[in-house]
């Protein structure tokens, strides 16, 4: 149970810790007067206040903030230099991306660390074995494993996945003949490729085996940014197929993030940290999203204030950031219902 809460609170604290020093750091480098780094809300636990700003450690260990001299602009403002809002446009959304980005680097760093202590787990392109079979798909229909290996499609030898996939692609709605080996023995399968309507091609459920690659130390840093820039690349695929309606909503909450949170960190440290790594790059992703409240939404005003010239009414932001308060609430309380139904199967 210990194992349990500090895994979820680590994992959290990490995360927010990251961001919320990424507008730190920043606002600082800009000459940005930073008030208050707080990890956590409510009551102060824990603090110390140096050059100018106080640092502490709240009792309610969830999220956590940076306060900037200026920042909003209801607040009574000297119009001093060292003010937010006395910063050029510019300069504001780079104090504003700074937190997501900061979650991208440490996206980078433990998946970098991971690539030379441990290496990394990519797709086995240069085989046929399946890795997994999709449920309810053709190729679990017909019988195949993991572990398999197609050795071949309709007489022609295949070597390699694309070589396999180019083929299965070509034929949706038409039986193929698929030979698969099956530790020493060959067994012939007779699969009819689902039609996908989204890339309009020949789909029979089934995805490559994974190996474990390890990497130098230069390369090991190639491999974090990759790795990261794959995940970013994959969740936007997957927000635009869940918005054409071609997938089921299958996003988590923070119930079912902390749930998977304790489940892993069961697992061990390397599965926990691959984890922490996924959080932080989607954390980074999601706060990035033109969504009035979140850095992604101010750095759309400031944009805009560049653009124009001139910032945008105040009125005007607080309708806007009214709006996107609902947002985020109702995509909360969503996500939230999803985990509950899913904690109760």
């Amino acid at each position: 149970m210990l194992l349990t809460i500090f895994s979820i609170v680590f994992t959290f604290g990490l995360v927010i810790f990251f961001h919320e020093l990424g507008h730190l750091i920043a606002a600082k480098r800009m000459g940005v007067r930073v008030e208050k780094f707080s990890l956590g809300f409510g009551p102060e636990w824990l603090g110390f206040t140096k050059g100018g700003t106080r640092y502490v450690v709240s009792l309610i260990p969830v999220g956590g903030y940076v306060k900037m001299a200026g920042e909003h602009p209801g607040e009574k403002r000297k119009g001093t230099p060292d003010e937010f809002l006395s910063q050029k446009w510019w300069r504001r959304i780079l104090i504003v991306a700074s937190g997501p980005a900061m979650n991208f680097i440490l996206a980078i760093v433990i998946f970098s660390l991971m690539a030379f202590f441990v290496g990394i787990m990519i797709p086995h392109y240069e085989s046929t074995e399946v890795g997994s079979v999709i449920p309810e798909m053709p190729a679990e229909k017909a019988g195949v494993l993991e572990k398999d290996k197609i050795i071949s499609i309709d007489g022609k030898e295949v070597s390699n996945w694309k070589e396999m996939a180019e083929i299965i692609h070509s034929k949706p709605g038409e039986e193929i003949s698929i030979k698969i080996l099956r530790g020493k023995e060959e067994i012939p399968l007779k699969i009819i490729p689902q039609y996908d309507e989204v890339r309009g091609v020949g789909l029979i459920g089934i995805g490559p085996a994974w190996h474990t690659r390890k990497y130098n130390f230069i390369s090991s840093l190639f491999a974090g940014f990759e790795q990261t820039a794959f995940l970013i690349v994959l969740t936007l695929k997957y927000i635009w197929l869940m918005l054409l309606g071609a997938v089921k909503p299958a996003v988590a909450g923070p119930i079912g993030i902390a749930q998977m949170v304790a489940q892993v960190a069961r697992t061990g440290v390397y599965q926990l940290l691959s984890l922490i790594a996924i959080i932080s790059a989607g954390i980074g992703l999601f706060n990035l999203f033109p969504i009035p409240l979140l850095d992604g939404g101010h750095a759309m005003f400031y944009l805009v204030e560049g653009i124009t010239g001139k910032p945008l009414d105040e009125n005007k932001m607080k309708i806007a950031q009214t709006i996107g308060a609902a947002i985020i609430i109702f995509l909360l309380v969503l996500v939230t219902y999803q985990d509950i139904l899913r904690l109760r199967r």
